[in-house]
């Protein structure tokens, strides 16, 4: 019989990494769907692959990490307080030589303090030290402030978590007594006393466990232990406070994971990242897990340390979470459910310092982050940038990199000849590309061409880039088109393995394609 020679086929691989990592199944197991690296991305409106923005620094070094951030609304002012050192600053954006002001010495060996909004004041805690309180413009230790009651029969109120909701201060993880929560008086933040505040004693209601963390949600009041998680209800009504419900053998293991998001609540466990999550159907808040296909590398972290910041970024729906000490932030994007019904995953990575050591999502500048190296960014543009004094900026490219799963190629057990693979871009003026092709679990690539993103400009870039155009150069800059890139393939394979590395050069990009040809080959 003669041979019959077979036409050429394509894979559309638009859903390429649509669901983000999974470090956790075996490669062979993952479809086309999952990644198995997905460093320094993030997900366009569509689920195209695209880069993350970077970190502007917006001041010079305040002297050690940026421990902790806040925005503070006093009723006519927004502004924003850093824990560095020793010592609480202001911060004034607006000046980026000058911007740390009004420094108060808290008296504390560390900057790892949580803050709490509370009837246009502010209050500050953290482990072993005495809390903080600002109001009218001044900062004090709330033990000096005038008509301060401290706690019943405790001799040093020194709590590690405080938070302001249901019309008063909540505390918790004193030293002394380590799992009692303590409730000051009714809108009055300062007044701890017998005859102001009280405290629920939780030995006899999870044991023994210490306090992490003390949220609101749903019109309850959750307390976090290491171990357990309590959850009363009407913590509005001190008189009618009463337990809802227990989750023994899950806690927190770190105060600062806790956000709210939507109907859920996040937090980092010593076994990954969960969520009790509001139902209209259940009078209970059930526990879900957000982060089953990163889990064992998550427990690696957990274990190394627990010195984790948080953030939501309610414009673009991801929780961050950054693990200080290891220079890993794993982003969770919630405005998508992957098909193992969490949301997807990536992970940024910073180098020189420039990794956060705290965050926080504020209405006037959207992300913050407080730097290891002492200084604070926001999130915009596509390079990491560093400021040096006197409008000098440093403009440092990052590299965003993925990996696929082992592509099952679908033609059995013969080997398919590989023919062509086609990408289409949009953006990224100037960004260097790597594409490295490994075949049947090879660990040298077959293939690993280099080339820069040079796309169509469309646009008015000499009038509208301009500085004096009448609505600014931002609004109206050229728009950056579409380039299709082809890579010759050779060869046969089974399976495929596809790399990527793009270094920014300051521009948006977003993978909005791949294809691959290939062709069955002869057969009798």
């Amino acid at each position: 019989m003669a041979l019959e020679s077979k036409q050429i086929q394509a894979i559309p691989l638009d859903t390429i990494g649509i669901d983000g990592i999974d470090t956790q199944t075996t490669a062979t197991a993952l479809g086309p769907n999952w990644f198995t690296k997905a460093d320094n991305i993030v997900y366009t409106e569509g689920g195209k692959v695209a880069f993350r923005k970077g970190l502007k620094q917006k001041t010079l070094n305040g002297g050690a990490k940026v421990g902790s951030l806040v925005e503070h609304y006093d009723g006519t002012n927004h502004k924003v307080f850093a824990g560095v050192g020793t010592n609480m600053y202001e911060v004034d954006l607006s000046d980026k030589d000058n911007a740390w002001i009004n420094a108060f010495a808290t008296g504390a060996s560390s900057s790892d303090w949580q803050f709490s909004n509370f009837n246009n004041e502010l209050f500050v805690s953290q482990y072993d030290s005495d809390p903080l309180r600002y109001a009218s413009s001044t900062w004090s230790k709330l033990k000096d402030t005038t008509g301060y009651t401290a706690p019943h029969g405790i001799t040093t109120f020194d709590p590690s978590c405080m938070m302001g909701f249901y019309g008063r201060m909540w505390a918790g993880g004193i030293t002394e007594e380590d799992d009692v929560l303590f409730y000051s008086k009714l809108l009055d933040g300062h007044k701890w006393g017998a005859s102001d505040g009280g405290a629920i004693d939780l030995k006899s209601v999870w044991g023994h466990d210490s306090i992490i963390a003390i949220h609101p949600f749903a019109g309850k009041l959750v307390i976090f232990g290491k171990e357990n998680i309590a959850i009363y209800n009407d913590p509005d009504t001190i008189a009618n406070i009463a337990l809802d419900e227990v989750i023994r053998g899950i806690g927190c293991v770190s105060r600062d994971s806790i956000q709210s998001i939507g109907d859920d609540l996040y937090f980092l466990s010593d076994t990954g990242v969960r969520s009790l999550f509001r139902t209209t159907q259940l009078d209970k808040l059930p526990l879900t897990e957000k982060s089953i296909t990163i889990k064992d590398e998550l427990i690696a972290n957990i274990n190394g340390s627990t010195n984790v910041k948080s953030a939501f970024m309610l414009n673009e729906g991801l929780y961050l979470l950054s693990f200080v000490d290891r220079n890993v932030t794993y982003v969770f994007d919630t405005t998508y459910k992957t098909s193992k019904e969490t949301p997807r995953i990536t992970k940024w990575h910073f180098t020189d310092s420039r990794e956060p050591a705290s965050m926080v999502y504020t209405e006037t500048y959207g992300l913050l982050v407080g730097q290891q190296s002492g200084r604070v960014a926001t999130y915009e543009g596509y390079y990491d940038v560093d400021y040096s004094g006197s409008n000098v900026y440093t403009y440092n490219s990052y590299t965003t990199a993925f990996a696929t799963a082992e592509l099952d190629l679908g033609q059995g057990v013969q080997a398919s000849i590989l023919k062509k693979l086609i990408m289409v871009i949009a953006g990224g003026q100037g960004t260097d590309v790597g594409i490295r092709l490994y075949k049947d679990f090879e660990t040298k690539p077959k293939i690993s061409p280099t080339f820069k993103l040079n796309p169509t400009l469309s646009g008015e870039p000499s009038y509208w880039g301009k500085a004096s155009a009448l609505y600014g150069a931002a609004k109206y800059a050229p728009i950056h088109g579409y380039k299709e890139r082809s890579v010759p393939l050779s060869g046969n394979a089974k399976y495929i393995r596809i790399e990527w590395d793009a270094v920014t050069k300051g521009y948006k990009a977003s993978l909005q394609s791949i294809s691959l040809l290939f062709k069955q080959g002869k057969t009798l």
